[in-house]
């Protein structure tokens, strides 16, 4: 069970030595109780000496993060198997689990050591779920966020001592990068996620948007982005099972996450409208059952820790248990998806469904900011009180996209190219320039945000007409045909009304711009001798100046009509047209 290995001694992970210089098992010194997270450095060195010191152990490095660091895997497999095509073949589930994506909310890193720590060194029994399960730990996601330290950073946060940044070296968000995968720690996670494609996938995090009794809130993938039997499992079994599991075996009651309807006395919570730039959303396309995890910023960090640690278990047990349905499920999600004919790209909360829920909060009272003298107010501590409230977690379609046979994307979009085929998805080449008739776009209307995100003015309320018209497309323009498992993503990404896709994201902006135009000095002549030629034109020309006297005197509105009645303006009869077209025919 030994590997010979070099034993590094860190301020906080160590290895006892016997005299004569073997090895003796991992000692994980955690001082969470005493406040203090790990460091990125003392996180790795304890994977890496389980690595080195359990069979069943395996640290991989996935690619390159904007830290300048590799982000690391580590794999826990109890017959020592670390393929995940072997793995999937002996009939056993994949769990992942993501932490430190915001370093400042810290809790899953630690848990996920002692975690790792305890099932490998079979504590309580724990190796069983091994049986029917391998474990996939993603150590720090935001690295560089881990590394870059503060006593000042989330000052308002109870715990730990010290704590990282929300955004990475790049300044982004790395939960809202999922999709549109603009840092190295979003390509190497879809890289990772295409190699391991996780049955279960849970993200750590903690939140300050809410107060109340309760120390873990959970945010359940929208079960309506589901497969019918996976929503019945997922709402009548899985999701109950974990609740009730966390209230009656590790005393830890926790709720859904606390999406308000309304600031100040709770009235109702709304259940969370899932986006695929979050790494939940990212992994529902794909049919993984996904959760995430928000420990509540106000309890103390040891709390935190330990119900992340215990949610972690119930969540590795309960798949191991019902691993055989779990991955029935998502086998018969990929083929239906593969044949689906529609898809909801964006949806709204049904307001005329709800279901009890009892909460547990503390009372609100108004109060006087002491600085500013605004008049506010805040959850009191001092008053606990039990209520059932409405929660409405149910969703109606808002958009819905009727699946095209193919889509197609002309060779110039290289960027959108390559992060299609980065995600797993397959396509072919035009071997020759073909006239195709396609289902094209019109963007009508679009409302770039005033204020960037992410370094973009992402465009929304976007407004389209669909023209069906033959278009002459090109050797190497690039065909997607919709009969693959990751027809979901290929949708949210290439349909223009998706509030996550590369419309969305900027990635096409250039197409809304005109195209050649004409010059004043030099079109007028030509137009003399164009209707000195085109009779029919000349009287066009002539009606229109007189219906519409204003036309008659104008200049520039008349070189603008003429301009318009030319062939040169079938160039401009592209501006506003979206550049990938649907195939709705035969090729």
């Amino acid at each position: 069970m030994l590997r010979n290995c070099i034993v590094i001694v860190t301020l906080s992970i160590f290895l006892s030595l016997s005299v004569n210089g073997q090895k003796n098992e991992p000692e994980i010194n955690l001082r969470y109780n005493q406040n203090i997270g790990l460091s990125y450095e003392e996180t790795i060195a304890a994977y890496r000496q389980m690595d080195q010191y359990f069979d069943e152990a395996r640290m991989l490095d996935m690619g390159m993060t904007d830290a300048g660091l590799p982000l690391n895997l580590f794999l826990i497999s109890g017959d020592c198997v670390f393929d995940p095509e072997k793995i999937k073949e002996s009939g056993r589930a994949i769990i992942l689990i993501n932490n430190g994506i915001h370093p400042g909310e810290p809790e899953g890193i630690d848990a996920s050591v002692k975690f790792a720590a305890d099932i490998l060194k079979n504590r309580n029994g724990m190796k069983q779920y091994l049986d029917n399960v391998v474990i996939a730990i993603i150590p720090v996601y935001n690295i560089g966020g881990l590394i870059d330290h503060s006593k000042y950073f989330r000052i308002d946060q109870n715990g730990p001592e010290e704590k990282g940044i929300r955004r990475n070296p790049r300044f982004l968000d790395l939960n809202r990068d999922f999709v549109k995968q603009e840092s190295r720690e979003a390509r190497a996670f879809a890289s990772l996620y295409q190699y391991l494609n996780p049955d279960v996938f849970l993200d750590t995090h903690t939140t300050d948007g809410s107060d109340h009794q309760y120390t873990l809130t959970l945010i359940a993938t929208q079960p309506e982005n589901m497969t019918s039997a996976m929503e019945t499992f997922f709402r009548e079994k899985m999701v109950p099972s974990l609740y009730d599991r966390m209230r009656d075996e590790s005393s830890n009651e926790m709720i859904p996450y606390v999406e308000y309807s309304d600031h100040g006395p709770v009235n109702s919570i709304l259940g969370f409208e899932e986006n695929p730039w979050f790494s939940t959303g990212y992994c529902s396309l794909f049919n993984s059952f996904a959760f995430m995890t928000e420990t509540l910023i106000y309890k103390t960090f040891p709390e935190r820790v330990e119900a992340t640690y215990q949610f972690i278990q119930q969540l590795v047990r309960y798949t191991s248990e019902n691993s055989e349905e779990i991955i029935y499920l998502r086998r018969e999600a990929d083929i239906y998806t593969a044949k689906a004919k529609d898809i909801v790209i964006s949806w709204k909360t049904d307001t005329t469904r709800w279901e009890p829920l009892t909460f547990k909060g503390y009372r609100w009272e108004d109060t006087i900011m002491p600085i500013s003298k605004r008049k506010t107010g805040y959850y009191n501590h001092n008053k606990p009180y039990t209520d059932t409230l409405k929660y409405f977690n149910h969703f109606t379609p808002l958009v819905t996209i009727k699946l095209p046979r193919a889509y197609i994307v002309p060779f110039a979009w290289e960027e959108v190219i390559e992060k299609l085929q980065h995600n797993g998805v397959i396509m072919y080449q035009l071997s020759k320039d073909t006239s195709i008739i396609s289902e094209t776009y019109y963007i009508d209307s679009y409302e770039p945000v005033k204020r960037p995100t992410q370094g973009h003015y992402i465009n929304t309320n976007v407004k389209v007409h669909t023209v069906i018209q033959e278009i002459s497309y090109h050797a190497g323009d690039y065909v997607i045909p919709m009969n693959q498992n990751s027809n979901k993503y290929i949708a949210y990404m290439l349909e223009p009304q998706s509030e996550s896709g590369f419309f969305a994201w900027n990635f096409f902006d250039s197409f809304l711009e005109g195209q050649d135009w004409y010059s004043v000095w030099g079109f007028e002549s030509h137009l003399k001798t164009l209707l000195d030629s085109d009779t029919e034109l000349r009287a066009d020309f002539e009606k229109q100046k007189a219906v519409d006297k204003d036309f008659e005197f104008d200049h520039v509105a008349q070189l603008q009509w003429l301009y318009e009645h030319t062939p040169a303006f079938e160039l401009e009869k592209r501006r506003m047209l979206y550049p990938v077209g649907r195939i709705i025919g035969e090729l």
